[in-house]
């Protein structure tokens, strides 16, 4: 690809979200690696200095990492001009880079300051590194880009083809997509219209308020455990039932429905809400409290903590805590719409 040809890349934010979405929102785009955070390294890096830059982790780190690749792709690889998708929970968000080059902490514009999600203030600690008020420890984010929004949260599901939805799925931190550019721009367009690009997708979506509305009339908290509990054994869990322990009054945390997968050595912890509205954080602090008791011991299982709720929405606090403790939350509409992609048959069996 020529030099000066507009690339695409994906740029997945796979640590600290609490300080890296503000800095997003904030219109900066980041990356770890701040033992290397100085104006030496980016110079040389920025004009492709291979030798150098692995010599730097030989030195620094005593070894060079395959995640160095990412930062390679950060500083040397990413151009000005160039889009950048940033994937996160359904959603994802295209920027387009405006820094000629990567810059330093040091170089963000702290003067109007910025708070992290749980709205505690983020500052220099006078050489270049973040640190939140209070705290001593540095946070790391290395190097930033400046970028400028393109379109923002976009539904993976309604406005992303079947290639794009794939890639979105690499776990590395970044990778050059500009093979997709075709369905990136596709993905744009389409949602600058509210025009989803697939028919499945408009048919869904006509009928998961019809569903969503006949679930809140028909059932109860009761019936909706066990619906949820019927979901999980039609995706495949081994084994699936209401928690008979979740009344105990001696317990610590609480969690509704648990699936068993065998076949992957995975337990779905699940805690469920029979609400209209919003669904507060108090469900999310609820299943996490579980994680941490001895109830949740799993025996060499991996375990999975959700949130699913018949509401329309989760708070702000809700999702932020979320993220914080690695809790999947899924709203009414989300659900209705697995419930759909599962084709749950014998509904009525509850």
């Amino acid at each position: 690809m020529e030099n000066n040809e507009k690339r695409y890349w994906l740029h997945r934010i796979k640590y600290l979200e609490y300080i890296s979405y503000p800095l997003l929102e904030n219109n900066y785009l980041s990356i770890g690696f701040s033992d290397f955070s100085e104006d030496t390294f980016i110079e040389k890096v920025n004009k492709c200095d291979w030798d150098f830059f692995e010599k730097q982790f030989d030195e620094i780190w005593g070894g060079r990492s395959r995640n160095r690749y990412s930062l390679w792709n950060f500083i040397a690889e990413m151009k000005k001009g160039d889009y950048v998708l940033v994937p996160s929970w359904g959603i994802f968000s295209i920027y387009e880079i405006e820094s000629a080059k990567a810059i330093l902490p040091s170089s963000f514009d702290l003067e109007k300051g910025f708070c992290d999600w749980n709205n505690r203030k983020v500052f220099h600690d006078g050489n270049g590194m973040f640190i939140i008020e209070g705290e001593k420890d540095y946070l790391d984010i290395g190097f930033l880009r400046k970028v400028r929004p393109i379109m923002l949260n976009i539904p993976r599901y309604d406005y992303a083809d079947s290639a794009l939805t794939k890639r979105m799925k690499i776990r590395s931190t970044n990778a050059d997509i500009s093979d997709l550019q075709k369905s990136i721009k596709q993905s744009i367009e389409a949602h600058g219209k509210q025009k989803p690009i697939n028919l499945k997708s408009n048919l869904i979506n006509k009928s998961i308020d019809i569903w969503l509305e006949n679930i809140r009339n028909d059932l109860n908290p009761d019936k909706f455990e066990r619906l949820v509990e019927k979901y999980l054994l039609k995706v495949g869990a081994t084994s699936s039932e209401i928690n008979p322990s979740k009344n105990s009054m001696d317990k610590r945390g609480d969690v509704d429905v648990i699936g068993i997968f065998e076949p992957i050595k995975t337990i779905v912890n699940i805690q469920v809400k029979f609400y209209n509205g919003e669904t507060s954080e108090w469900a999310v602090q609820q299943i996490n409290d579980y994680s941490k008791s001895k109830q949740s011991v799993s025996d060499g299982y991996s375990s999975v903590y959700w949130v699913i709720s018949s509401s329309d929405s989760f708070s702000v606090e809700a999702e932020k805590l979320a993220i914080e403790k690695g809790v999947l939350l899924f709203n009414g509409r989300q659900f209705v719409q697995m419930l759909m992609e599962a084709g749950i048959e014998n509904i009525d069996d509850l």
